[in-house]
């Protein structure tokens, strides 16, 4: 009887600790008071996005990466810093929970599940429908990533791949950049960068559109393959919106998002360079 009232009561208790940390939080409210109250904010990221988001065991965690909710795996890169930064300046303990890609807007927006999506994702007016977007903490160039023996090795404009297989993560800027490579074949997108990577090393796909510090991550952890930075006049037209990087919060989270801008206003440029360079470093 003794270990069934034990067993109960442990069960309650994970139960609450579960619950505790999406407690009071609504999607249409202002939630900064019940935030600070709960003192933890949540962030969701994919955890496999280097140099921006990565996963980690345990055993070679860096002091910067962060325990992933609900496993004994660590999330390290550039946004886990960020992140850290936003929970220091709230006053608050960070929790990150690993998402997929197209559930983070979702689970952010809909079912309150994270507070703030802190992935490497651009402010896009698509998006900007659903949630509101801080001020830009990083702002992307956009590059190609190919076999370095590839016969587009050589290119010098998006123009110059009439041919070519390119393939770009779903959902994203770099899937609809592919439509500027005139003459390109835009293949059917895939789901995260980590297969689209495995897919042109292997030769099924010519090229992929990524962010510089995402290419030059991959780069060094793939010696076969390098990636073309194109010169003002030959590269992609971007906006401002699908270059920069940004915090995404609920609608009804001004307060939160105000204080955000606040915290960014904070950190340096020479800071976030800094940051990355770092990131780039780490990533495994």
């Amino acid at each position: 009887m003794k270990k069934g009232i034990i067993i109960l009561s442990v069960l309650s208790l994970f139960f609450l600790v579960s619950c505790s940390n999406t407690s009071n939080i609504e999607v249409d409210v202002d939630n900064y008071d019940a935030i600070q109250a709960r003192g933890t904010i949540i962030v969701g990221l994919e955890c496999a996005y280097a140099p921006f988001n990565w996963t980690v065991e345990a055993a070679n965690a860096s002091s910067i990466a962060s325990l992933i909710d609900g496993t004994s795996n660590y999330c390290d890169g550039y946004d886990i810093q960020i992140a850290q930064a936003i929970a220091d300046g709230l006053g608050v303990d960070l929790i990150l929970k690993a998402v997929e890609w197209d559930g983070l807007i979702p689970s952010l927006a809909e079912s309150a599940q994270i507070d703030l999506i802190i992935a490497g994702m651009s402010p896009t007016a698509e998006r900007a429908l659903t949630v509101s977007f801080s001020d830009e903490y990083y702002n992307s160039t956009h590059v190609v990533l190919i076999r370095s023996d590839s016969e587009y090795a050589s290119a010098t404009s998006i123009a110059d791949f009439i041919g070519a297989d390119v393939v770009g993560q779903m959902s994203t800027i770099y899937d609809d950049l592919i439509d500027q490579m005139s003459g390109a074949n835009h293949v059917n997108p895939l789901g995260d960068v980590p297969t689209i990577v495995t897919g042109i090393n292997s030769g099924t796909y010519d090229a992929t559109v990524l962010e510089l510090p995402v290419a030059i991550a991959i780069c060094q952890s793939n010696p076969d393959l390098s990636y073309i930075q194109f010169t003002s006049g030959n590269g992609f037209e971007v906006s401002y919106e699908d270059s920069a990087v940004s915090i995404a919060t609920r609608q009804g989270d001004v307060t939160l998002l105000a204080r955000i801008n606040e915290i960014l206003a904070t950190i340096s440029s020479d800071q976030r360079e800094a940051w990355m360079v770092e990131a780039i470093d780490r990533q495994p």
